[in-house]
């Protein structure tokens, strides 16, 4: 499928739960937005754990994070749903203008979060690496503006309490003794190639254009302007030579001991 197909029919359905959720009202519209974003947050911090348990249940369908995820997110929106049209007033009277305007900007965040997070859900799923043919970790659907992309950039930023992928600690030591989600942004690399099917290496392809970027100003390595030398080959003018000097050698252009100057 196209990319922008598949962008095309993520807002269809973008809109059309934008639709029904304004149909809630201004109050019900931002209850929900609320709902939606903490059961997002608690299905991120919990999912590796409830994973684990699904893995060791001997479930080995290979969908062990996409069925925590979703779980719990259907859990916990459930849950505070329940909770909310309990303890929250049942009816609250607004302007007219701020009602229309408020109902439907709320009722597009929550269809914007929602969708988001299921994108993230749908990423761990053992599908192709390219889902749908054409979505990777560099789509940023729908249309480059990256809703999965924002969300997991939003989680970074608020609660980590037992999702560590990646096993790395923080490498620019940014977020001091926080237990950080994401520390070196390779969740979406690392879950695209754990999927099983697809001929892409997009860890190889990263990692080799690093290397590359790298061994020209790595320690050692001559700096920039040195002149390589080949093992084994002719030494170029200027360039000393491969290896350690022998015992007694002199650096080039070292005059011998009691040898007369050279003629000018």
């Amino acid at each position: 499928m196209p990319g922008w197909v598949f962008d095309a029919i993520l807002c269809a359905f973008i809109l059309l739960m934008t639709y029904v959720m304004a149909s809630e009202g201004l109050w019900g519209a931002a209850l929900m937005f609320f709902n939606v974003v903490f059961a997002g947050i608690i299905a991120m911090n919990f999912y590796e754990p409830v994973a684990g348990l699904i893995d060791k249940a001997g479930i080995n369908w290979g969908m062990s994070d996409a069925l925590s995820l979703l779980i719990l997110f259907c859990v916990a929106v459930l849950l505070l749903r329940l909770s909310t049209e309990n303890l929250a007033p049942g009816m609250v009277r607004f302007p007219v203008p701020v009602y229309h305007v408020g109902r439907f900007l709320f009722a597009a965040a929550t269809s914007v979060v929602m969708f988001a997070f299921l994108l993230v859900a749908f990423e761990t799923a053992p599908i192709h690496k390219k889902a749908f043919g054409s979505v990777d970790y560099k789509a940023a659907p729908p249309f480059g503006w990256g809703f999965d992309h924002g969300w997991l950039a939003f989680f970074q930023y608020t609660t980590g309490l037992f999702s560590t992928p990646s096993g790395a600690s923080d490498p620019f030591g940014e977020y001091g003794n926080a237990k950080i989600f994401d520390p070196k942004g390779r969740w979406l690399l690392d879950h695209q190639e754990a999927r099983p099917y697809g001929d892409e290496k997009v860890l190889g392809e990263e990692g080799g254009a690093t290397g590359g970027e790298g061994a020209a100003g790595a320690p050692g390595a001559g700096g920039a302007g040195a002149v390589p030398v080949a093992p084994g080959g002719p030494t170029p003018p200027g360039a000393m030579p491969a290896g350690p000097r022998p015992p007694g050698a002199m650096p080039p252009g070292a005059m011998p001991p009691g040898a007369p100057p050279p003629a000018r």
